[in-house]
């Protein structure tokens, strides 16, 4: 009988699922994530419940949504509760079941890592460059890294594990943007600049939903970032590619040690991120309120065990990180009590999948610090992507077949009548199914945050939380 397996998850924070060679971009360099992609089922369509880091990771911990958990920001003004005590974990689940259940790196989840014996947070000395300067974030990947290693190459037990390496970058790309914000020269870097994406620019952006036009109004980081030039932008990217580099280069350690160990063949590796990065798509740095594939689609790979894994190929339908906890459950002959919202992708994994993971799967967004209020769902199904926001009754509907990049909403075109009006009893059974309180939720934006010309380059002066509201 073949023993359970072992589990390692790696996770990156904020990387984009188009910043990876493994789904086609063509500048980054990722060699140790491409070892993963080279032997694993990589889904291309993979959705994070919130693209905000505390809210998600809430999320996937437990396979419920952030209005499940009520975790629904990343705190300050507006309170974060500990999640139930009734609700399942993963770490949980794995504990009971006998798996030696471990965590290194960032928590920042509310209590949905319990049932994890967690190592505290630390920091490493790192080399540094002028052009790319490093805060924590790059300082505790260092230290988790550290060790993750020495954890994976003195494991001696006969139990099976579930090891969790928790990195932060490419995140420290928002470190970048606070050193860099507002007019600026650029220190200068060697080789070419990255170019910028074709959807750069929005030609509509007075169509889209009030909360879309002022993210420069409740976010930090854009409102910095609004007097950019192009070459500003370009920078920006070059950083990001830089950070992703150093996180790779992390990832290559932890998967030498593992296969040092020499159970690496009885292991599962998965390899995803909580939310993406603007990518300067749409003028957006980081990530905060919108719904854009590059802060809401990310990465998901599964490598491991051929019994388990058919090996390297792609899955191109829409998933959840919702359907992290269901599948390793499923894989590692877990039947959980509680019910989940996401769904074993077991046989997909095994290359014996009878239709699509979902019909669609959703999204949500409430506020990042409390200063502004701003609830939207995303409904995302093979072709399109619907989005509402309750201010103003805002939405949008694209087609992602003949517009990956989002640059013309759909909303008021008569083509498309048909589609919206699915998207809107989508939406509307996925409220009731999951107990959602969306529309009886209230939207929050004083009237100085509302107050110029649509367009982030119009921005002058601080956002919200940076006045407190």
């Amino acid at each position: 009988m073949t023993r359970q397996p072992n589990i390692l998850v790696i996770i990156a924070d904020q990387l984009a699922w188009r910043a990876l060679p493994a789904y086609g971009n063509t500048i980054a360099r990722t060699p140790n994530i491409d070892r993963i992609a080279r032997k694993a089922v990589s889904f291309s369509e993979c959705y994070t419940p919130c693209p905000l880091c505390q809210p998600a990771r809430a999320a996937f911990w437990t396979s419920r949504y952030p209005h499940e958990t009520g975790v629904l920001s990343n705190g300050r003004r507006h309170y974060v509760p500990t999640i139930p005590t009734t609700m399942s974990t993963l770490g949980e689940l794995f504990r009971d079941a006998g798996y030696a259940a471990t965590h290194f790196g960032k928590q920042h989840d509310a209590g949905s890592l319990r049932g994890f014996a967690i190592e505290p947070s630390g920091r490493l000395p790192v080399a540094t460059e002028p052009a790319w300067p490093v805060n924590r974030d790059t300082l505790q990947d260092r230290y988790a890294t550290v060790k993750t290693v020495n954890w994976l190459l003195s494991y001696g037990d006969d139990a099976p594990y579930i090891t969790v390496a928790d990195l932060q970058n490419p995140h420290d790309i928002c470190w970048w943007v606070g050193e860099n914000a507002g007019t600026h020269t650029d220190v200068p870097i060697d080789g070419p600049l990255p170019p910028l994406p074709g959807n750069f620019e929005d030609a509509d952006l007075d169509q889209r939903p009030r909360p879309i036009q002022y993210i420069c109004c409740s976010h930090n980081r854009l409102s910095q970032a609004a007097p950019w030039t192009e070459e500003n932008y370009r920078h920006y990217l070059a950083a990001y590619y830089h950070y992703l580099a150093r996180v790779d280069a992390e990832i290559g350690l932890i998967l030498d040690a593992l296969e040092a160990h020499g159970d690496a063949e009885n292991t599962l590796i998965v390899f995803m991120a909580d939310h993406g990065d603007g990518m300067a798509s749409h003028r957006m740095v980081t990530k905060q309120v919108s719904f854009i594939e590059e802060t809401t689609r990310v990465p998901f790979m599964v490598a491991g065990p051929s019994h388990l894994v058919t090996g390297h190929s792609t899955v191109a339908a829409p998933i959840s990180l919702l359907d992290l906890v269901p599948t390793l459950c499923d894989l590692a002959g877990i039947q959980p009590a509680s019910e989940f919202r996401g769904s074993s992708l077991r046989p997909w994994l095994e290359g014996t999948p009878s239709e699509a993971p979902h019909p669609y799967v959703a999204s949500e967004w409430h506020t990042e610090w409390g200063f502004t209020i701003s609830p939207g769902r995303m409904i995302r199904t093979p072709r399109y992507k619907y989005t509402r926001y309750l201010e103003g009754n805002g939405e949008e509907l694209y087609d992602l077949v003949n517009d990956p990049g989002e640059t013309r909403t759909l909303i008021h075109d008569l083509d498309h009548a048909a589609a919206l009006a699915t998207h809107r009893n989508l939406l509307a059974e996925h409220l009731l199914t999951t107990q959602d309180p969306f529309l009886s939720l209230s939207w929050e934006a004083a009237p100085r945050w509302r107050s110029h010309a649509p367009g982030y380059q119009n921005h002058r002066g601080p956002a919200a939380p940076m006045v407190g509201g």
